[in-house]
Order: structure tokens, then C-alpha cells, then sequence
């Protein structure tokens, strides 16, 4: 919260009386955010601001280090974002931050004799699944970007492309080994391993500090 008010308050300087042809704009527009509508409005040719939702839900299999997965993620942001067109045409300069909702949950059933969980090897047949659940740290996340978005009224349809990078810190990782029905006794020692794997995957995370924006769709003056 304290994010958005200070960049609504960056941009008090705009209601100011040179502030004319206001212009409202709606937009859709599809990325790697997931499908999303914005809502802007623009105080002048040069400025304008814009509120925006994304989101998608995934669920596929995939395979990774020789494991296969069931995966389940979900998306789902909102922003305020800023717009700077400084040649008083398309082209913008963006500045902002979301509101993340994120969540991928991952499953891993064993199908072969064994599995390797932490620092020991095991039978498959010892363990029912591997979670893992991945989860991002912060709710609101600073973006900056450009692209191009009209806000004269002249034009009424036009197209609409955002390219930019969210700053997310870092994503955080936890897994769960659970012990098959008839070795319970096992889950102390599979809960010290999934602490082992949780913590070589957190390392890994951590090199991810940014996510990449990419939406293009096409929007409408009025």
C-alpha cells in the first residue's frame, strides 16, 4: 500500500490546468502476466496513468531432472502503473508496481525402483510423493518497462505492447518426501532429506530475482 501511495503521489504535479484533451483508454491485452484488461487514463499528451488485472491458472505435466511432474500454477496481478510518452506519441516509458497472488505447486509421483531424496537413495515403493510448493516472498513488486500505447483520441483502436520486468526478490521453496501407507515410521528421516532438497532448490531460486513482462493485444480510446 504504502508503494502505490507514493507513486500517486509522484504524479499530483499532472493536475495542474495545462492538463487538457483527457482521454480515457481500455485495453486487452495477452503475455506472459496471462490475459488482462488495463483501464487508463491520460492527463495530458505526455502523461497518463493505468490500472491493470492479469492472470492464468496452468496444469500440465512436465518433466524435469528426470522426474515427471504434476504441476499446478497460478498467476494472478494487479497494477498501477505510470506512463511517460515523452515525444508525445505511442512510445512510453512505464513505472509502477503489482499486486502478485503466485502459487505453483508441484507432484511427483515415483515410477521407478528408485528415488534419490536429500544425500540417500530409495526404494520407490518407501514413498507416496514429493511436493513441492513455490511461493514469492513479496505481495507488491516495483515494475519498470516501455512500449507503446496511443492515448490521443484520434485514435480509437491501436495497438498495445508492454515489454519490462517485474522485481520479485525471490521465490521460495518448499518440498515434502511423504512416506507410503506401511512405512510411516519412515518420516522423520524423509522430512530431514525434503529439508536437504528444499534448501539446494532454494539456491537455485535465488539467481531469479526479475520476472520478464512481454503483453501485446490492442486497446480504445474514448
Amino acid at each position: 500500500m504504502k508503494t502505490f501511495i507514493f507513486l500517486f503521489l509522484l504524479l499530483l504535479p499532472l493536475f495542474s490546468k495545462e492538463s487538457i484533451k483527457h482521454t480515457f483508454t481500455l485495453s486487452y491485452k495477452f503475455g506472459t502476466l496471462g490475459g488482462g484488461a488495463d483501464f487508463g487514463f491520460a492527463f495530458n499528451k505526455k502523461f497518463a496513468t493505468r490500472v491493470n488485472i492479469n492472470g492464468f491458472s496452468e496444469f500440465r505435466k512436465i518433466r524435469y531432472n528426470q522426474k515427471d511432474f504434476n504441476l499446478k500454477g497460478t498467476l494472478y496481478n494487479g497494477g498501477l502503473l505510470f506512463d511517460v510518452h515523452p515525444w508525445e506519441n505511442a512510445f512510453c516509458l512505464t513505472w509502477g508496481a503489482y499486486y502478485s497472488k503466485n502459487n505453483i505447486f508441484l507432484v511427483h509421483k515415483p515410477k521407478s525402483k528408485k528415488i534419490v531424496i536429500g544425500e540417500h537413495e530409495y526404494p520407490a515403493m518407501q514413498i507416496g510423493r514429493v511436493d513441492t510448493n513455490i511461493h514469492f516472498k513479496h505481495k507488491v513488486n516495483p515494475y519498470l518497462g516501455l512500449g507503446f500505447n496511443s492515448i490521443d483520441k484520434t485514435n480509437k483502436w491501436h495497438f498495445v505492447l508492454d515489454i519490462g520486468a517485474v522485481y520479485i526478490n525471490n521465490a521460495t521453496a518448499k518440498i515434502k518426501a511423504r512416506a507410503n501407507s506401511g512405512f510411516k515410521a519412515m518420516q522423520p528421516i524423509l522430512d530431514n532429506e525434503s529439508k536437504i532438497e528444499e534448501d539446494k532448490l532454494n539456491k537455485k531460486l535465488k539467481k531469479y530475482k526479475f520476472y520478464p513482462v512481454v503483453s501485446l493485444g490492442i486497446g480504445f480510446n474514448f
